[in-house]
């Protein structure tokens, strides 16, 4: 954008002081040598006519900026205005409006703008307002349909349905809610308009329908001199050609880089493509690292490595107890360790997301097996890193994310695979359910087609009859008629369409299967049919189900095992039974005192937020609100450590949780009364 503002910036200054620019006048021919070279007193030569070139091609960018302006101008002022009015109101008035332009858009750009010319001299004559006119005809087409085509998006959003329901008029939802919305890409195309004006401008010159000489125009001075190259006489066209180029190439920049800036999805500001978060140690595999070692002296003033039978005070609020010592997680096992029943193993996965503000870790380092036929509930608060987790799991990360860790999936291991072998797999090793399906189903195909298409991508070698058939297979599977298969989208309700994208992520037959609240939105009744034939089929196929939602109940339901999310890690892992029944972290304890029974009596809710991940606290990222927070809380991650009855809890309340000292835990003095802990209650006697 810099090059681009520069350049054209230039040639604005040149076009502005044009008069003190250029040493003679655009027609001035009395007393200049004909067809003189380059020299000291005519820096680009003369021409055949006697003019001096280099102040024809300064006169030529102040006609170029003027007729680029009112060009570009006149068709903002038409086809802004008509895209918004087509693009709102919709029914026959589009309809006219959106044939009419088809129809201009269809002519081939030059063509259009030599029959406007030609029309526009008998009466308007030649000169710049005729030549500006006849250029704007070829933009009012594009400007209508880009503004159409976001007017139509915008005009859906929930706050244009308030301001219409609030009563607001007509032209003050277009004119103020419509309009400011679509405006920001006018700019673009604003730019890309100019430099395509600027040729159109020299081509119509060229043939003889732009602005009559004497007027300084580049296009007439090339189609001058082409005789004059034949002779030798090559400064009269490259002057003139030299800098048409110069000022397409600046608006094209400039327009680019406004682009760029307007554009969110195309900013690389911060941290780019596989920055690595400050603080972050790039480790190249068979390396080994070297840690500095933990200084277990003191933690908050008191003495850590205190006699084993003796409670050492941390601080006025918390005691430490001994207790045996417990295994913590393992954090990483190579690929080939991987037992035969696990069907998806996550090894110290890491997703970060680039930002404006600096690098963002959604998934700061998650483990997590899922064996053969099992299904895993995935819980937590909005954005806490479950649906970039099973993203990560497939790895479709939008662009400015990267991902480190290891993903093997039925033996295969996910994160060594090219992106070709990788695209492969998914759908046959590993699918992803999503959520609002209407929005991922195209509704220009049939759901047929959304099969075929899906079966042959992966299996070239699958005819369409055999490619119809699996699809039929798959739809009985999710008892949907055969009969709907050459159905639309749109004819099918909200469960349906559900059913039709859980069928489409099965059909290949994958080893595992994400879910990203395949439920949402739906009543309860199609809800429990949904979640009942996804038991069904994986009880069946033996197929791994990782199942990323917020109902807990669905969770109590259908899956085997819970893993709690929270601010990136997981919080607690374990069979539903004992996680519910007895939940050891403090986070799993407010998510599950939150649900709403036929029993509740009074609302309860977990106070303050999750933290910021572009900066998180030390320590664990719970302890802001956490009601038994202590100071090893705010100064050491604590480890996700197993428990008697095979959970894992990272906790600082456990044994194991800190790496330090894996055989202490502490215990807050003042401790709420509903834990109910047996380790937790043995050591307090």
């Amino acid at each position: 954008m810099v090059a681009g503002g520069v350049i054209t910036g230039l040639f604005l200054l040149m076009a502005v002081f044009a008069p003190w620019v250029a040493p003679y006048g655009e027609a001035q021919y009395r007393g200049l040598p004909q067809l003189g070279r380059p020299g000291a007193d005519h820096w680009f030569g003369t021409t055949n006519l006697r003019y001096d070139v280099f102040s024809r091609v300064v006169y030529g960018s102040r006609l170029a900026f003027q007729v680029v302006i009112l060009s570009t101008a006149v068709a903002m002022v038409i086809g802004v205005p008509l895209g918004l009015v087509a693009g709102y109101t919709g029914r026959w008035l589009d309809r006219c409006l959106v044939l009419l332009m088809d129809a201009m858009y269809a002519f081939p750009s030059l063509l259009l703008a030599i029959v406007a010319a030609f029309a526009l001299a008998r009466y308007v004559g030649q000169g710049v307002p005729a030549a500006a006119i006849s250029i704007s005809v070829i933009y009012v087409p594009q400007y209508f349909r880009v503004v159409r085509n976001h007017t139509l998006a915008v005009r859906e959003e929930t706050f244009v349905e308030a301001a219409r329901a609030m009563g607001a008029p007509r032209r003050t939802v277009v004119g103020r809610y419509v309009f400011f919305n679509v405006v920001q890409s006018v700019p673009v195309i604003f730019t890309v308009n100019a430099a395509d004006a600027i040729l159109t401008l020299a081509a119509l010159g060229f043939l003889g329908y732009g602005v009559p000489i004497p007027a300084a125009e580049w296009g007439y001075d090339i189609s001058r001199a082409i005789g004059d190259v034949a002779n030798g006489f090559w400064w009269t066209s490259f002057f003139p050609g030299a800098f048409i180029l110069l000022l397409v190439t600046g608006l094209t920049l400039l327009g680019e880089g406004i682009n760029d800036i307007i554009n969110p999805l195309l900013r690389r500001r911060g941290v780019g493509v596989g920055a690595v978060a400050p603080g972050a140690v790039v480790v190249e595999r068979g390396a080994t690292v070297a840690t500095p070692e933990l200084d277990a002296t003191t933690v908050g003033g008191a003495d850590i490595d205190a006699p084993p039978t003796e409670a050492v005070a941390l601080e006025p609020t918390a005691v430490a107890v001994d207790v045996p010592a417990v295994t913590a997680a393992v954090a990483s096992v190579p690929a080939a360790s991987v037992p035969a029943d696990v069907a998806l193993s996550v090894r110290d996965l890491r997703v970060t997301y680039a930002s404006a503000r600096g690098p963002v870790v959604a998934v700061d380092g998650v483990s997590l097996d899922v064996r053969r036929g099992e299904s895993v509930g995935l819980v937590g608060e909005s954005g806490c890193g479950k649906s970039t987790l099973g993203r990560g799991i497939l790895g479709i990360l939008p662009g400015g994310a990267t991902a480190t860790g290891r993903v093997v999936v039925d033996g295969v291991e996910l994160s060594t695979l090219s992106a070709t072998e990788r695209r492969q797999a998914r759908g046959e090793k590993v699918a992803l359910i999503f959520q609002e399906p209407m929005t991922r189903l195209d509704p220009l195909q049939r759901v047929e087609d959304h099969f075929v298409e899906t079966i042959q991508a992966h299996r070239p070698d699958v005819t369409r009859r055999e490619a119809d058939a699996m699809a039929a297979t798959a739809l009985a599977a999710m008892r949907i008629p055969l009969t709907r298969a050459r159905h639309y989208p749109h004819e099918f309700s909200g469960g349906m369409r559900q059913r039709i994208m859980i069928a489409l992520g099965l059909v290949l037959g994958p080893a595992v299967v994400v879910a990203d609240e395949p439920t949402t939105s739906l009543d309860v009744i199609v809800e429990a049919q949904i979640l009942d034939i996804l038991d069904d089929l994986r009880r069946q196929s033996s197929m791994a189900l990782v199942l990323i939602t917020h109902n807990l109940g669905i969770v109590a339901q259908t899956c085997d095992r819970l893993a709690v999310m929270y601010a990136g890690h997981i919080v607690e892992e374990g069979a539903v039974g004992p996680v519910f029944s007895t939940p050891r972290h403090p986070y799993t304890q407010g998510l599950l005192a939150s649900v709403i029974s036929l029993d509740t009596e009074r609302l309860s809710s977990i106070p303050g937020s999750p933290p910021d991940l572009l900066d998180p606290p030390p320590g664990c990222r719970f302890a802001e609100r956490c009601p038994f927070a202590m100071a090893v809380c705010r100064e050491q991650v604590p480890a996700l450590a197993s428990t008697d009855d095979g959970s894992k809890v990272a906790c600082h309340l456990y044994p194991g949780a800190d790496p330090r000292h894996p055989e202490q835990k502490w215990i807050p003095v003042g401790r709420r009364d509903d834990i109910h802990d047996p380790l937790l209650d043995g050591a307090l006697q």
